[in-house]
């Protein structure tokens, strides 16, 4: 994992989330509950439900790239090229 600071943190894109219901006890907590708990304090952009992820069609974006999103347009744009 990186160790990146909540102040160079700039937005957050999420993949899509399947099969992960809320169980019991801690786990109780809704996918929904876990983002605005966590990410919506940080007052960045948020996106979720992007193509990214352990699901079927997907798309990768490399690690330490950096990009910009429009969560209206649903466009991610890389800003640079990835390790080869």
């Amino acid at each position: 994992m990186y160790d990146v600071a909540h102040d160079q943190i700039r937005g957050f894109v999420f993949g899509r989330f399947t099969d992960c219901p809320p169980g019991g006890g801690y786990g109780s907590l809704t996918l929904e509950d876990v983002l605005n708990d966590a990410i919506k304090p940080l007052g960045v952009p948020a996106w979720r439900g992007t193509m990214i992820g352990h699901i079927d069609k997907q798309f990768t974006i490399p690690l330490d790239v950096e990009v910009e999103f429009d969560a209206g347009a649903g466009v991610i744009t890389m800003l640079e090229l990835g390790m080869l």
